[in-house]
């Protein structure tokens, strides 16, 4: 048992090599992609939605001010 702790002491404690780091900042960065992707996917959605929305509108107001006529 002393041992164990020993060598999880060593291990959480020593310097991690370059390719550790590495790896960490691939993941990291394979993360925030795919946030960016969602973020994107979103802003495209929501622009999608107002152009119908303001098509709808537009169309909408014109019909109405036709028939007022």
């Amino acid at each position: 048992m002393w041992n164990e702790f020993v060598q999880w002491f060593k291990t959480a404690y020593t310097m991690p090599s370059a390719e550790q780091i590495a790896l960490r900042e691939l993941e990291e960065s394979k993360r925030r992609l795919l946030e960016a992707q969602s973020s994107r996917e979103y802003a495209i959605s929501m622009c999608n939605y107002y152009e119908s929305k303001i098509k709808r509108l537009t169309t909408y107001l014109h019909n109405a001010t036709q028939e007022q006529s």
